[in-house]
């Protein structure tokens, strides 16, 4: 291991945070917090001017040098700071805001004696091929935190929602901070891009071999301590199952972390349902400081700001912000769609047109293909029914909200199809994150979300049935 002869970077320590600037570190309690860069900045210059008041035009000033941006960046940074710090509500213990100026950091500040210069040991580089990290990971601490502990436990993870609604990016962020423990790394096995069953099993042994230095060509896959993120397991799920069992019993330190929008189903899986972000309960007569503490609202606001300058999230607007949020379950490619579109329409107009133009919202060139349009990450799952589970789904789109087992049978049957039937096509619309299923009142209720019942709502009248199944629900 290479060392490299550095001096001890300015620091600071408030409660049980240790800030690093030259480093980009944030420790506590001696272990690494994973922050933003904006907002590491951020805390930065705050901490650096405990007790003061910086204003907001100072803020932005240092932390996007050249820019022009709005001030909703800025509340969406503090706000992902100060859930980092753990600040909870009553008295703020590090961040206050100054109403109308800006922030003061509130807490005491000391500051670790110096060090002489010292050799600092350098790491080779770690083993993997994960992709890069999301730039900034919305309300999924508790549930990546989560995942972390089930890994510590299981050998197979198999985190499981609708398309869009942000697998991938937590099982990365798991991926990225769990790497560290496993001896020969994190690696990523992109399953998308596969269509025959029958390639699933390769692709997997060689991205295993991939990391192997003392491999031969055809030699099988050794017992290596590993990390295996298995990506996009839906579409190939029998196989993509029969190659994890394989593997699960033919090695002993292989962990398998998979993204699906239905579990593998096979022995000690542990299944993580990923639901939306986290959505203000009520919205009407919401502030904006108040929606800000909600990740739907944050996410919305972030990609709003970055699509339009005029875009200001405030207290006349953000009741109808979080409405939309809502309105779109806090799924979150829904909600980057929508916040990119609200330019030309404003919040209200956009909020206006939600429910009657689905498609308004399509057209994204960046990302996985099956991510483009909203209707395409539903059209993904769609398309793997059985004729009769595509025909429950339809018809349970006439539904404007929730119903119980029974209304599900009567419009979800009907002459075609028998009620006993429908309860199992349900069940398995339930198990591959088509429809939610929730207690309420000690009583199951069922209901698609906005963008399923939406792109539901379509296929029914593409097939004609619109007419005959609305009568009945």
């Amino acid at each position: 291991m290479k060392a490299l002869l550095s001096e001890a970077p300015k620091s600071f320590a408030f409660g049980p945070f240790h800030l690093i600037p030259d480093q980009q570190l944030l420790l506590e309690g001696g272990q690494m917090r994973r922050i933003g860069g904006r907002a590491f900045d951020l805390l930065t210059v705050l901490v650096e001017r405990h007790g003061e008041v910086v204003s907001k035009s100072e803020l932005m000033t240092r932390v996007w040098p050249g820019l022009v941006v709005e001030e909703t960046n800025l509340k969406v940074n503090i706000a992902a700071i100060r859930r980092l710090l753990g600040e909870v509500p009553g008295p703020p213990r590090y961040i206050a805001t100054v109403v109308g100026t800006g922030y003061r950091f509130v807490a005491a500040v000391t500051f670790p004696a110096p060090r002489p210069p010292l050799l600092r040991a350098v790491a080779p580089p770690r083993a993997g091929n994960l992709p890069p990290p999301a730039r900034q990971v919305f309300g999924r601490d508790d549930t990546i935190a989560a995942i972390l502990r089930d890994l510590a436990q299981a050998r197979l993870v198999t985190v499981v929602g609708p398309g869009g609604v942000g697998k991938t990016t937590v099982a990365l962020s798991v991926a990225d901070q769990a790497a560290t423990v496993f001896q020969d790394g994190a690696w990523f096995v992109d399953l998308a891009r596969l269509e025959d069953s029958a390639d699933v099993s390769d692709a997997v042994a060689d991205t295993l071999r991939s990391g192997d230095k003392d491999r031969r060509h055809d030699a099988p896959p050794r017992d290596r301590d590993v990390l295996l993120v298995l990506d996009n397991c839906e579409h190939l799920v029998d196989a993509v199952a029969l190659c994890a069992d394989r593997l699960l019993r033919g090695t002993s330190k292989v962990k398998l972390l998979a993204t699906s929008r239905e579990p593998l189903n096979i022995r000690a899986e542990r299944v993580r349902r990923l639901p939306g972000l986290g959505l203000p309960p009520d919205p009407a007569h919401l502030g904006a400081a108040d929606a800000l503490a909600f990740p739907a609202v944050q996410l919305f606001a972030e990609r709003a700001a970055e699509a339009s300058r005029a875009f200001r999230l405030d207290d006349t607007n953000a009741a109808h912000v979080a409405a939309i949020c809502q309105r779109l379950d806090g799924h979150a490619l829904a909600i980057e769609r929508v916040a990119r579109r609200v330019g030309p329409l404003g919040i209200a107009g956009t909020l206006d047109h939600l429910e009657r133009r689905f498609h308004m919202f399509d057209g994204c060139h960046e990302g996985p293909a099956r991510h483009r349009t909203l209707t395409a990450s539903v059209d993904a799952s769609y398309s793997l029914l059985s004729p009769n589970e595509k025909a429950v789904m339809r018809r349970l789109s006439t539904f404007p909200g929730a119903f119980d087992l029974a209304s599900a049978c009567a419009v979800g049957g009907g002459d075609d199809l028998d009620p006993a039937g429908v309860v199992d096509d349900l069940a398995r619309l339930v198990a591959k994150s088509l429809v939610l299923a929730e207690v309420r009142d000690h009583e199951m209720h069922y209901r698609l979300t906005h963008v399923a019942r939406a792109f539901a709502t379509e296929k029914l009248i593409e097939h004609g049935e619109q007419d005959a199944h609305e009568s009945r629900a």
